[in-house]
């Protein structure tokens, strides 16, 4: 499945198909995000070899 280039135009999605993100916009240069979720942390980050991993 390939997604949409930066900035091209998205189809219109009903309102229960689930919000798409690039993980490069949510990793951002640190390669990690910290995410909450009921009282527990969690890290989502990129391996050396570009697969994500997510670790409570």
């Amino acid at each position: 499945m390939q997604l949409p280039e930066k900035g091209a135009s998205k189809e219109a999605k009903s309102p229960s198909s689930p919000r798409e993100v690039d993980s490069r916009d949510l990793l951002s240069s640190s390669g990690q995000l910290i995410i909450h979720h009921e009282q527990r942390r969690y890290v989502l980050r990129r391996t050396k070899s570009g697969k994500l991993i997510l670790n409570a």
